[in-house]
């Protein structure tokens, strides 16, 4: 059963339900879709800029966004890591992307560190390594890196709901933006320890399987 504040929603769109579907058909067909380009854009200027590679085709779901420093591209186009975007693990979500990208919804989107665990011997040998490198955890967490666990560190976007309606009268979505390229140059800023736990766990299954 419906709580009150459930029922007072309902009964704000029922009682102009052609408002609101007309609000809802022109949000998913114009103003989502503009957003995911203007994310593209700005993700895809970045990497260009940064001799970085990933994926910025967002236009289905925002999650197939992926970004890496090249240098962690392995042979026959595999990767020994990468940064990929998503929301919160095991949380359920039930809004539109981009409210909960802004962080008008029910859950945050946030860049985390992914190992390739069949290059480092498995996922078994990765999260063995995992284990060990404690300092480097440390440095990241200082910085405003979370670790879930098992070698696996995120941390949270959020963009700024109050800038939408100016971004979109204005037709300039710089500002609003901002917070997403921001985070894209912390990955940058924080690549050497990520280069350093990708190093160390390189040599340590080289160790285990010199082959």
């Amino acid at each position: 059963m419906a709580d009150a504040d459930d029922r007072k929603a309902g009964a704000i769109i029922l009682r102009d339900l052609a408002l609101f579907n007309r609000a809802a058909v022109f949000f998913e067909t114009q103003i989502d879709p503009l957003i995911r380009a203007e994310i593209e854009s700005i993700v895809s200027a970045w990497l260009e800029a940064h001799n970085w590679t990933g994926k910025t085709d967002m236009s289905e779901q925002l999650d197939a966004l992926w970004v890496a420093p090249r240098q962690w591209m392995a042979p026959e186009d595999d990767w020994y890591a990468w940064f990929e975007f998503g929301r919160r693990a095991n949380l359920n979500s039930d809004s539109y992307e981009i409210a909960d990208l802004f962080g008008a919804g029910q859950a945050d989107w946030r860049f985390r560190f992914k190992a390739g665990h069949a290059l480092f011997g498995g996922k078994k040998a990765w999260n063995d390594y995992a284990k060990g490198p404690v300092e480097l955890g440390q440095q990241l967490d200082g910085r405003g890196w979370v670790h879930e666990g098992r070698g696996v560190f995120f941390r949270s976007v959020v963009l700024p709901a109050d800038k939408l309606a100016s971004a979109w009268e204005n037709e300039d979505w710089v500002e609003v933006l901002m917070p997403l390229e921001r985070a894209l140059d912390a990955l940058m800023d924080d690549l050497p320890i990520f280069d350093t736990i990708v190093e160390s766990a390189k040599t340590k299954s080289e160790e285990v399987d010199p082959s």
